[in-house]
Order: C-alpha cells, then sequence, then structure tokens
C-alpha cells in the first residue's frame, strides 16, 4: 500500500475523532461490557437516531468501530488494532517532537564542529 494512502487513512480516522458525538460514541462503545446496540446509544448521546447512524457510520468508514449483526440490529465494537496504530502513531510522533527539541536546544559543540549530538533522546526502540 502506498504511503499516500495510509496518510488519507489515518487522517480520515483522526478527522472522525475530531467531531465531539463521535468521540462520545467512540467512548461509551468502549466503555460497553461488549458489543452495544445503536439504540442504547441513541439513548445515551440525547441525539436523534438519524444523527447516531451518520456519525456511526463515519466512524465505520475510519475504521474505528465494527459491525456486529444480531437480527435486524447492529450492535458496535470498537476496533482496537486500529486505535492502537493511531495510539502508536502519536507516540511516535510525540518521541520525534522530543528528539526535534533536544537538537534544537542542544548548543553546538564548539571543539568538535560535529554539532548537536542526540543521545538517547526519548528514544526506546
Amino acid at each position: 500500500m502506498a504511503i499516500e494512502d495510509v496518510a488519507v487513512r489515518r487522517a480520515r480516522a483522526f478527522k472522525a475523532l475530531s467531531n465531539p458525538t463521535r468521540l462520545r460514541i467512540l467512548e461509551l462503545v468502549a466503555a460497553g461490557q461488549g458489543a452495544i446496540c445503536e439504540s442504547e446509544l441513541v439513548a445515551r448521546c440525547c441525539r436523534g437516531q438519524p444523527t447516531i447512524s451518520y456519525h456511526v457510520k463515519v466512524l465505520k468508514d475510519a475504521g474505528l468501530l465494527e459491525c456486529e449483526k444480531r437480527g435486524p440490529w447492529c450492535h458496535y465494537l470498537v476496533h482496537k488494532g486500529a486505535l492502537r496504530k493511531l495510539a502508536t502513531l502519536l507516540n511516535d510522533v510525540a518521541r520525534a517532537g522530543q528528539a526535534a527539541k533536544v537538537l534544537v536546544d542542544s548548543p553546538m559543540d564548539d571543539r568538535s564542529g560535529r554539532g548537536p549530538q542526540i543521545e538517547n533522546a526519548g528514544w526506546t526502540k
């Protein structure tokens, strides 16, 4: 898969998380014991069924929710693998930011002429 495709998928997932209603839905589903029915999301989010259905669709399209069909009803589960990947990405970005800060804040080593050195700047890999 091309790097651009991965970036587009990640951006779609982060955009899905940027809406307060979708974030609340994800929190409710994650906190539930097993899968949660859409009608329960409607009741607990204080939004209408069409609004919840739209936001659930966005979360599913972003790969953050999975649907488990039980008769005519859909029960939703958090796609933990997708959340783990986003968390790893954020962690990697934070580590890179720490390393960049060490690089920027380090004075030039006048004696060696090598410039700033990064030694274990929070990297654990």
